[in-house]
């Protein structure tokens, strides 16, 4: 790889975050305003929550195809044409007020926000050089978060500003489309000789990794959508001013800013399930302590939101960072695809399914709900995924086969890597399972 391509290949890894950030912000300042306009409107909480439920739908729908768009288009022309797609549905919103208009112009905005989430975070899981990783991972899911924070500040601080809220964001999101179109002269992920050569994990290999992180990810939206789409809401309706509930988003969206690199950072030293399984508590206990106070949690909303805004989105940027870890190319788009599917499936559920709640059980029908798939969550981390095989300790043992590598296992083929389990093909990757294809990754799997 060339000194030019090598320098774009890392301007790569800050510019995709950044654009992100930008699109985030506008997505976000958006639905902020059109649910808080909606509830200062009296319209019911299902209502709100359906708004955000038809963002989440639309990208359901996006992330289930995006890897098909990506293998066509590649990763920035899928880019570069999903942030025009949200650019056209957000500048729809100013122009009319009618909530079927705003479902349909959320639902677009979804389309959009799905396949720039995939094709984005697939490229950089790819991109970044696996021992850092974790920080570029967690970099990313903070732009996330800060555009979850800065999102919902649109709203008091145009309302300061006597602008209008959906113009202003109509115009930030042009602004992440025009940045996005210097990805277009960027080299694909993938395009170097290293990447070309790297060997591609087999099918049941890829499954064992991908299913039960499909699973843990549902139930982290689940969980999260609830809490960061009604949040907000409900303090209105506790009594809080419209600036006050649109902070209170603001509050969400710095915990995910600020405790995703962290998480990385951490997940790199002492493995990412341990991770997994402390957020996953962090968010049980914020619950429980939301119940608890549902008949009158005054300032405890803020504590609440900020910790579950944070542990709940480091669920998310670990599993992408094993995800980059185990997989590359079309591999990783597919598997990113279903990781954004099945977390989606979970989010759009839940704005729809927390209003419910809210409106039939008040906040302690809703808290109880969350607690219980926080509980669900750290129930699956704990049955499905399991610490990656480190192999057997290194050194010969007695009955290995002519020509083998040392610290082959007795029985291995000749030419196997060192440390393969016995019957391994040849070049299995070192700690592939018994009968693993040549190539395989070791990862994670149901217990």
């Amino acid at each position: 790889m060339t000194t030019a391509r090598a320098t774009c290949g890392a301007l790569v890894l800050w510019v995709i975050p950044a654009v992100y950030f930008v699109f985030i912000t506008a997505e976000f300042g958006a639905m902020t305003h059109a649910a808080l306009e909606l509830t200062a409107a009296g319209r019911p909480a299902l209502e709100v929550g359906a708004l955000a439920t038809a963002l989440w739908g639309g990208i359901l729908m996006a992330s289930s195809s995006a890897h098909r768009l990506v293998q066509r288009l590649g990763h920035a022309r899928t880019f570069v044409a999903a942030t025009a797609l949200a650019t056209v549905a957000l500048a729809s919103m100013p122009w009319h007020a009618r909530y079927p208009g705003w479902l349909a112009a959320a639902w677009a905005m979804g389309l959009g926000g799905g396949w720039v989430w995939v094709a984005g975070e697939a490229w950089l899981a790819e991109a970044a050089p696996r021992e850092r990783r974790g920080f570029y991972v967690g970099l990313f899911e903070t732009m996330v978060g800060l555009g979850l924070m800065a999102g919902p500040a649109l709203v008091p601080l145009t309302r300061w500003l006597a602008l209008p809220t959906l113009a202003v964001a109509a115009a930030v999101m042009a602004l992440a489309w025009i940045a996005s179109l210097w990805l277009l002269r960027q080299p694909a992920p993938g395009d170097d000789e290293d990447a070309a050569a790297a060997p591609a994990p087999g099918a049941a290999s890829a499954r064992a990794l991908v299913l039960p992180v499909m699973a843990v990810a549902a139930t982290s939206g689940l969980m999260e959508s609830g809490v960061s789409a009604l949040l907000p809401s409900i303090s209105m309706r506790l009594g809080a001013s419209i600036e006050a509930a649109a902070l209170l988003g603001t509050v969400i969206g710095a915990g995910s800013a600020l405790l995703q690199p962290p998480a990385g950072l951490l997940a790199d030293r002492i493995g990412t399930r341990t991770v997994l399984l402390g957020a996953w508590a962090v968010v049980l206990v914020a619950n429980a302590l939301l119940l608890a106070l549902a008949g009158d949690p005054g300032a405890a909303l803020w504590g609440v939101g900020f910790a579950l805004g944070g542990a709940g989105g480091a669920v998310y940027t670990l599993l992408v960072i094993e995800l980059g870890h185990r997989l590359a190319g079309a591999a990783l788009v597919r598997a990113v695809a279903a990781l954004v599917t099945s977390y989606s499936v979970g989010t759009a559920l839940g704005p729809v399914l927390g209003g419910s709640l809210f409106d039939g059980f008040g906040l302690a029908g809703l808290a109880a709900a969350l607690a219980a798939a926080s509980a669900l969550g750290l129930a699956l981390t704990l049955r499905l995924l399991r610490p990656q095989d480190p192999g057997p300790p290194p050194g010969g043992r007695s009955g290995a086969q002519p020509g083998a590598q040392p610290g082959a296992q007795p029985g291995a083929q000749p030419g196997a890597q060192p440390g393969a389990q016995p019957g391994a093909q040849p070049g299995a990757q070192p700690g592939a399972q018994p009968g693993a294809q040549p190539g395989a990754q070791p990862g994670w799997g149901p217990s």
